[in-house]
């Protein structure tokens, strides 16, 4: 009975989000000069394109929206998106993460369809096609792994060493980058 008394309010929860989501969204979308004047200060330590920073400021705007939103305030939206996007770009411009996850934001995904497993895998497998067999063992296996690997364990796995193990991420990446241009 527990379940029923709360789907309700998660649905709209859920609901609200994604106009909030969509909002922010619509925001960036317009205001890209803003965005970029505020974080023109931080871009050269940046390790970031434009598509993470118009989407740290997606982030950054739909918090500014449920802070305005709480405190009752929707005028004050800019001035909160700016300080949430600076402290975020300087975040970013010193090498700290600035969300540890996403999933702790409930943001809603996009409504467009993901997808299939299958689609995935010929993506994948053309990709592949464009590196050696030992780069393709090589990125087969890190795919496959659930939790993050580093180079040492990499070259362990392979029984190469680290500068090695490194050497062959590096051309697979340029590889398939290059093939996918």
């Amino acid at each position: 009975m527990g379940n029923k008394m709360t789907t309700p309010i998660h649905s709209k929860q859920k609901v609200a989000n994604c106009k909030i989501w969509a909002t922010a969204m619509e925001w960036t979308s317009t205001n890209r000069k803003l965005i970029r004047q505020i974080a023109s200060p931080y871009l050269r330590f940046m390790q970031a394109d434009s598509n993470d920073l118009f989407q740290e400021a997606t982030i950054a705007a739909f918090k500014a929206l449920i802070v305005a939103r709480k405190k009752e305030n929707p005028e004050q939206f800019v001035p909160y998106f700016r300080v949430i996007f600076k402290t975020n770009c300087i975040k970013l411009a010193s090498g700290i993460q600035t969300v540890s996850s996403l999933e702790e934001y409930h943001l809603p995904c996009p409504d467009e369809q993901m997808e299939s497993e299958e689609q995935e895998a010929k993506k994948v497998e053309e990709a592949m096609r464009t590196v050696s067999k030992r780069q393709r063992e090589i990125c087969l296996w890190l795919l496959r792994q659930t939790d993050p690997v580093s180079t040492p364990d990499l070259a362990r796995e392979f029984k190469v060493s680290r500068r090695h193990a490194c050497r062959l991420i590096s051309s697979s990446i340029e590889k398939i980058y290059g093939a996918a241009l």
